[in-house]
């Protein structure tokens, strides 16, 4: 019915299902085989279930799920951990996945233990921190629906970070890390700013006291899109720029966003002072 192997324990000890001699056995079952647990049974999103559908026809099952047996009589397996890996399986017409099966005492205790687990640490971690968690759960191959389970957020939200940090440079996981940078900020930078660029949109945006409502309405008005166009030669003058934009803007007390722009746009000077050096808008 089935074949069994032994595996080094790694990620798979960290499931709970580990041996005596710190040794995993994974298990390759029937998909047919498997119902959920009771409680387990959530609904999908479509789009993440997608994705881990083409990813399991490319790669196959690259994390075993895990399971312990119905205790019914019959030779069923109740589905603990990895619904969407099992569906997946069933709907493209997989006979067997790998899996982990654990005595039954397990199903209920790790239950119990991941709940508190997964709440206590949702409560003592920061939105950086999370976020930066969630993109190294995917670069694992972990589902998009099971890390927005454990992370008590949105499959849509897992979606979000991971298209946020998608490209983050050492130094901008470096200023999110150190608190230089929030991720409000971090998302706006990304939205507008060329990879190339973002380094030092980073550092800019950093040194001053701005919220994302203000820097986004900065990347709008001073039309960031078409100065990205102009290439790498113009870089130093789109940089000094943004610098006098972020600090004149965070200078200015009072007044809702729109006016505080249309306050930038009545100082707006013709050459810029950064790095040392003073830059005109546009060489000549």
């Amino acid at each position: 019915m089935a074949s069994s192997e032994t595996v080094d324990t790694g990620d798979v000890a960290a499931d709970g299902a580990s041996t005596p001699d710190g040794a995993a056995t994974v298990t390759h079952v029937r998909v047919d085989r498997i119902r959920p647990e009771d409680g387990l049974g959530r609904k999908r999103d479509r789009e993440g279930h997608l994705e881990l559908q083409r990813s399991i026809r490319q790669f196959g099952v690259l994390t075993p799920i895990t399971v312990r047996p119905a205790g019914d009589g019959t030779d069923d397996y109740l589905l603990i951990k990895g619904q969407g890996r099992a569906l997946a399986c069933r709907a493209l017409g997989v006979d067997t996945i790998p899996a982990i099966v654990v005595d039954e005492s397990y199903g209920h205790d790790e239950k119990v233990r991941q709940f508190l687990v997964e709440n206590v640490a949702r409560l003592r971690m920061r939105p950086v921190d999370r976020a930066l968690l969630i993109r190294r759960a995917r670069e694992d191959g972990e589902e998009t629906t099971d890390i927005a389970r454990r992370f008590g957020v949105t499959a849509t939200t897992v979606r979000r970070l991971l298209a946020q940090l998608e490209d983050a440079s050492t130094a901008e996981v470096a200023a999110l890390r150190s608190g230089e940078l929030s991720l409000a900020l971090h998302a706006v930078i990304a939205r507008h700013v060329n990879p190339g660029d973002r380094d030092d949109a980073v550092a800019v945006v950093s040194s001053a006291h701005l919220g994302a409502r203000d820097l986004e309405a900065i990347f709008v008005g001073l039309g960031w899109n078409g100065l990205s166009g102009l290439g790498l030669t113009q870089r130093a003058q789109r940089m000094a720029l943004l610098s006098w934009a972020c600090h004149s803007m965070s200078s200015l007390s009072g007044g809702s966003v729109r006016e505080r722009i249309r306050q930038l746009a009545m100082r707006f000077p013709t050459e810029f002072e950064y790095d040392g050096a003073t830059l005109a808008l546009v060489s000549q």
